[in-house]
């Protein structure tokens, strides 16, 4: 059980000094001054499919919060992390159609190889990955030599 101090004692006059919201000794003393750090950062994702916050982790500094951000993790709480995730599926979705409108123009070849690529993956690809192009012309010195 916790001891009661009344307001009006010495300790609760002291303590809220220190205090700069409303506590059990009463009105602030000091005025409330922002602290961007430590700050909690999300990190979204999707498990089995269904949005939801993967990570969490806590920033100390404006440099750990840059890193963090290079890693996927989101400031601002968890209804922005979830915004975050739900922005960056319709720009992938765009970026989808998008191609698939374009891909109407390519030829019977490059829409087949096109097909091929989207039937390997589940997820929208808005880029085909780039296929290794043969090389055209003379094959390089030191294949042309076989003694040495």
């Amino acid at each position: 059980m916790g001891v009661l101090h009344a307001p009006e004692s010495a300790y609760a006059k002291e303590a809220r000094k220190w205090e700069s919201q409303h506590s059990q000794y009463g009105p602030p003393g000091r005025p409330y001054v922002y602290q961007p750090y430590p700050a909690r950062m999300y990190k979204p994702g999707r498990i089995k499919g269904i949005p939801c916050i993967v990570e969490a982790m806590e920033v100390t500094s404006e440099a750990e919060e840059r890193n963090a951000v290079s890693m996927g993790f989101v400031a601002g709480g968890q209804q922005a992390a979830m915004d975050h995730l739900h922005a960056m599926d319709r720009e992938i979705a765009e970026l989808a159609a998008n191609r698939a409108y374009t891909d109407r123009r390519m030829t019977a070849q490059a829409q087949a190889e096109a097909a091929a690529i989207d039937d390997a993956t589940p997820d929208h690809l808005p880029v085909l990955p780039e296929q290794p192009k043969p090389r055209r012309g003379r094959p390089p010195f030191s294949k042309l030599s076989t003694s040495s």
